[in-house]
């Protein structure tokens, strides 16, 4: 499992004493169960919607609306968690190295990044993925279309089949997410002040991750 293997990673590196997380791009709170097993938590998204059932689910976590990019929380953090490539979302080179200067702001002097890219240019490769799911009476069938749309940009097609109740919806949507380079990470880490301790390839991570440190007694 993603979170569990960030969980020993964090754990392998982190030098500051406390056990505060933020964990970026939180959406609904998927991985917040598995980081309570061993953090207090704060969360950070965009996305009100996304937000509000977060909320629902968790209500004693405080939650954040923000822009990877630029958003301010008056707390400095042990660890930050981006995973599923969220990070893509940050679309430019400048914004990616804006949002690693930002992580880096807030966190504790030897605290850890966990960051896992949306893949890298050098391993992309385009594709049609197809899936189909039951839930309870409700059935689903996805397939994504997942094309390089310009150099260092990936547009994502996502249709979906929804069957409940003697019906089916069809919903579509369309994303566009950055394509960095394996460098281009490297250099908005050293950039951000981070120490890259591991570059981790594990297949508990399918996306691999890149863990930064903060040296202790900076900033």
């Amino acid at each position: 499992m993603e979170a569990e293997k960030a969980i020993t990673l964090i754990g392998q590196y982190l030098q500051s004493p406390g056990n505060d997380l933020l964990d970026l791009a939180c959406g609904t709170g998927g991985h917040i169960p598995y980081w309570l097993r061993h953090y207090s938590v704060t969360g950070l998204d965009l996305s009100p919607e996304m937000l509000a059932v977060a909320r629902e689910k968790f209500p004693n976590i405080e939650f954040h609306r923000g822009d990877m990019a630029d958003f301010v929380i008056d707390k400095k953090f042990d660890a930050l968690v981006c995973l599923w490539g969220s990070i893509g979302f940050m679309r430019t080179p400048d914004n990616l190295n804006k949002a690693l200067v930002n992580f880096s702001a807030h966190l504790k002097s030897g605290g850890v990044l966990l960051l896992t890219p949306w893949s890298t240019q050098e391993e992309f490769e385009p594709k049609i993925v197809v899936e189909a799911t039951k839930h309870s009476e409700v059935r689903l069938a996805r397939m994504e279309n997942v094309r390089l749309k310009a150099p260092g940009l990936v547009e994502v097609d996502f249709h979906h089949l929804i069957g409940r109740d003697g019906k089916v919806t069809y919903c579509h949507q369309s994303m566009e997410i950055g394509l960095f380079s394996r460098q281009q990470y490297l250099d908005a880490i050293a950039g951000a002040g981070l120490e890259l301790m591991e570059y981790c390839r594990a297949p508990e991570i399918r996306m691999g991750a890149f863990v930064g440190r903060k040296p202790l007694f900076s900033n």
